[in-house]
């Protein structure tokens, strides 16, 4: 009886610690994207403190943003992990690697904009830029 009670404990305290383990999991993989997108934000409010004519920093920075990106791209957006299960989930999911990927894209363009130090195409590729994140943060962000 007493070696049943510890088996039982055991269990219980095994399966506690597991569906811990899990949500911790959670926790740090909303971390690393989290922080990776800070570093995308980052990365692209720098663009405003770059002298005009520094093309090659802001190409840098506008390089870090869609490193940082592609490193976030690895994770799940809360809003859509917490989703119940079904199409709704899926359509989100995928909507949401959609937005990801223009992204990177827009960014990349960003960066070779800068590169070709041409203003024009840096303003086209900045508006893209904006209207990129806007929708991703009204659709899959609670700011």
């Amino acid at each position: 009886m007493i070696k049943n009670r510890f088996s039982r404990t055991f269990q219980v305290l095994a399966l506690g610690s597991f569906a811990l383990t899990a949500g911790l999991q959670a926790e740090v993989e909303e971390s690393k994207m989290a922080a990776d997108m800070k570093v995308v934000s980052k990365q692209l409010k720098s663009l405003r403190t770059i002298p005009k004519d520094d093309f090659v920093a802001a190409a840098e920075a506008a390089r870090k943003a869609h490193e940082a990106l592609l490193s976030a791209m690895k994770y799940t957006a809360v809003m859509v992990e917490e989703m119940p299960a079904g199409s709704e989930k899926a359509k989100a999911l995928a909507d949401s690697r959609r937005l990801m990927g223009l992204s990177y894209s827009v960014l990349c363009e960003l960066e070779l904009a800068y590169l070709e130090k041409d203003p024009a195409k840096i303003a086209a590729a900045m508006a893209k830029v904006k209207e990129s994140k806007k929708e991703g943060h009204k659709k899959y962000t609670d700011d």
